[in-house]
C-alpha cells in the first residue's frame, strides 16, 4: 500500500487506500456520511437534470425544495418564514430560491403558502429511489462494522 502526502500542506497527513486523517474525530464515521451526502444530492441531480443543480447557490435551492417536499407528504403546505426558521436561513434568500423554483415549476404557491408539483413525480421513480435506499443501506452497514471491529492503529 502506498502512502501519498495530502495536497494540502495545512492538513499533514498522509493518504493511503482506506485511510483518514488521524487529526479529525471520527473521521472514518463522518467520510462515511459525508459520502452518502453528497451521493444523494447527486442523484437528486441525475433524476431531475442539470437545471434543477444549475442555480447559482443550488445547495439552498435543492435544500428549501427537499423541505418544501417533506411539508407537503405530511400535507401542510408551509410558509416562507416557517422554511427560513427551520433551515435557519434569512427569510430573503428563502424567498428568492422559493420564486426560483416557482418559475421552474418544483413549486407553487396556494395563498400564503408552497407546496411541490407534480413535477416531482419523474419517471422510473421506483427505482431512482431503491438507488437512494442501497446507498443508505450501505452507508449504515459500513458504519455498523466500524464499531464491531476493533480500531485500526495510525
Amino acid at each position: 500500500m502506498t502512502a501519498q502526502r495530502s495536497q494540502s500542506p495545512r492538513l499533514r497527513c498522509y493518504v493511503r487506500r482506506g485511510a483518514v486523517c488521524p487529526r479529525i474525530e471520527l473521521a472514518r464515521e463522518r467520510m462515511l456520511i459525508s459520502r452518502l451526502y453528497l451521493g444523494l444530492l447527486r442523484t437528486i441531480t441525475d433524476d431531475y437534470g442539470t437545471e434543477f443543480a444549475a442555480q447559482s447557490d443550488s445547495l439552498t435551492y435543492r435544500t428549501i425544495g427537499i423541505y418544501v417536499f417533506l411539508r407537503t407528504v405530511t400535507c401542510s403546505p408551509v410558509r416562507a418564514s416557517q422554511i427560513a426558521h427551520a433551515l435557519k436561513l434569512p427569510r430573503a434568500t428563502v424567498l428568492r430560491r422559493l420564486q426560483e423554483l416557482v418559475k421552474d415549476r418544483y413549486v407553487e404557491r396556494v395563498g400564503n403558502a408552497y407546496r411541490v408539483t407534480d413535477k416531482v413525480n419523474i419517471p422510473d421513480l421506483r427505482n431512482k429511489l431503491q438507488r437512494r435506499i442501497d446507498m443508505v443501506t450501505e452507508t449504515a452497514k459500513r458504519l455498523s462494522q466500524l464499531h464491531s471491529s476493533p480500531p485500526i492503529a495510525p
